[in-house]
């Protein structure tokens, strides 16, 4: 792998200017505000990515970009996107030689028969995963291959099932020597045997954007827009944006930069829902009384945030208290403390348990089906609804912040939607209460769900991404770049709300250290210098603390990951 030095880029003098932003101004007004203090560290790691990349260490520059990213999809910091990260990185790309594969335009193909997913990692529950392997499953007329780029662990079965059947491959892109540019030149050579790229990574991977710098020299690139209420990668080099909600499409193009032509709408894809129990068999089998209304809600733990001091258990104390038949099942948030007193309030009628790979007896055993507070959950809505359970969500927030809202295709219009609390108990309770009106509030939601979240319904929507795909030319990442209106840190809706509700606890220091071992040796000493001189190592000794850092990543992978 050669590289050109930054005084051979043609865009060199653009990369390396770095911007001169005085903060202080900008944090003038409340020196205390989080979103402002959050992109003041966000800015600090931009500004010391394009510092390294002006200094020709690009694979520090690679790994501080993202970093900086991280920051920004942790942490919001009131931007979505990044043309000056996206700068540095396909500039680092276009410097990327590779003798064995010359970069030259590629001819548009007349057709979509093999295609390529990139993700990040696979955990074992989440609907990213499942929507992968949902994927490739129902697209039998293609080979469908899978790469990923930083995975850690084992592989679900359902997905190395699924790739297998389809003729597929997997590749684990950090098994190999090297660090991220490395593992960017492979993915770049893995891609032109494809006839299209899907993007499922993480916001802050920033190896597919180094890869996929020249977009005019690869297949099409489509970017699965799954994390769509928060800062992403991938705006410069993605033909088509897939988003699954009409507020993700909006602001995919009126934060991130996303050309309107390129921006699509298509279902979460579920799977058609085959029932193995009636709900009185299923109750039985899960230890519930067949009596009991059963309520359900099911989603990852960070999805019942507790906000203001009210937790999700407590929004349901009064109608439980009102229904004493009524019970509330939440699978996903484990035992949080702060949901005891209103449980031992209500004993036996408030039940939580862990995430759970495959819920399919609950969801057989519900009558009704309430979303996740105060964030949605919507690939469980879809679920619930094949189960032919009513749905209810609130919304009580301004239409600004509608990220926060179920306005996803087959969902919009046919679940039920609270917009206060007074109005979610009222709603809860008639459908406790009124048998026949659950029976006419559930086949609204269950026949859209059916019809467009299941093949065959989902498959159209899938042909006319492709067919878009082919169409239209590949982007050209100056137009994404060059733009100056994409960072400068809001401060409303649904900003505010989203740093409160959806921000993560991890600290920059955190971060950090999950990127240091894919830093070149003398940064990994530098950043771990850092660390230990502000304390961020929890009094460990200087020696145990090198040790983790002192081991590449890739070798980590191929003794911790073992034969997989």
């Amino acid at each position: 792998m050669r590289m050109r030095s930054p005084s051979q880029q043609d865009d060199a003098q653009i990369v390396t200017q770095i911007r001169e932003t005085d903060l202080m101004q900008l944090l003038s007004p409340n020196e205390e505000d989080p979103i402002l203090k959050s992109f003041a560290e966000y800015d600090a790691y931009v500004r010391r990515a394009e510092k390294l990349y002006a200094e020709g260490r690009f694979a520090a520059a690679s790994v501080v970009s993202a970093i900086a990213a991280g920051v920004a999809a942790h942490r919001h910091c009131g931007v979505f996107a990044s043309p000056r990260i996206e700068r540095v990185l396909t500039s680092i790309g276009t410097s990327l030689q590779d003798k064995d594969v010359p970069q030259r335009e590629r001819a548009a193909p007349t057709a979509i028969k093999s295609v390529l997913h990139v993700a990040t990692q696979l955990s074992p529950v989440g609907g990213l995963t499942r929507m992968i392997s949902r994927w490739v499953n129902a697209d039998k007329s293609r080979v469908n291959s899978l790469v990923l780029t930083q995975n850690r662990g084992s592989i679900p079965h359902h997905t190395v099932e699924a790739i297998s059947e389809s003729g597929g491959k997997i590749y684990k892109l950090n098994r190999s020597p090297g660090g991220k540019l490395e593992w960017a030149l492979e993915l770049r050579r893995l891609a032109k045997n494809f006839d299209a790229v899907v993007l499922h990574f993480h916001c802050e991977d920033i190896i597919p954007i180094v890869a996929f710098a020249d977009p005019k020299t690869l297949p099409p690139i489509i970017l699965l827009n799954h994390a769509d209420h928060i800062f992403w990668l991938g705006p410069s080099i993605s033909r088509v944006v897939v988003s699954l909600r009409e507020a993700a499409a909006d602001i995919a193009i009126n934060r991130r930069g996303v050309e309107a032509r390129r921006s699509v709408i298509m279902p979460t894809i579920v799977d058609p829902t085959v029932r193995e129990r009636t709900r009185e068999e299923a109750k039985k089998a899960i230890g519930i009384d067949v009596d009991c209304v059963l309520i359900l809600s099911v989603a990852r733990g960070v999805k019942y945030r507790t906000i203001n001091g009210v937790t999700f258990a407590a929004r349901h104390a009064e109608v439980l208290a009102k229904n004493p038949k009524a019970k509330l099942l939440v699978v996903g948030v484990g035992n949080p403390v702060d949901w005891e007193p209103v449980k031992k309030a209500y004993p036996g009628q408030i039940e939580t348990i862990p995430e759970i790979e495959l819920p399919r007896a609950y969801f057989e055993a519900a009558d009704i089906y309430v979303d996740s507070y105060p964030f949605v959950s919507s690939t469980s809505m879809m679920e619930a609804a094949g189960y032919g359970l009513p749905l209810l969500t609130i919304f009580d927030a301004p239409r600004e912040a509608r990220i926060f809202a179920i306005n996803h295709v087959g969902l919009d219009g046919t679940a039920l939607v609270a917009s206060s609390q007074a109005e979610y108990e009222e709603k809860l309770t008639k459908l406790i209460r009124d048998e026949s009106y659950r029976r006419a509030v559930e086949k609204g939601a269950h026949d859209a769900v059916e019809s467009q979240h299941t093949p065959p319904g989902w498959l159209a929507y899938l042909e006319r991404v492709y067919a878009k795909a082919l169409e239209l030319p590949p982007p050209e990442p100056r137009v994404f770049t060059e733009r100056k209106d994409l960072e400068t840190p809001h401060l409303g809706e649904p900003d505010r709300r989203h740093h409160s509700i959806v921000s993560s606890n991890f600290s920059t220091a955190d971060i950090t250290k999950g990127f240091i071992g894919m830093l070149p040796l003398r940064e990994r000493y530098a950043f771990w210098k850092e660390l230990m001189a502000e304390g961020k190592f929890d009094g460990e000794p200087r020696f145990k603390s090198l040790i983790p850092l002192a081991v590449p990543e890739w070798l980590k992978r191929r003794v911790c990951d073992g034969r997989e």
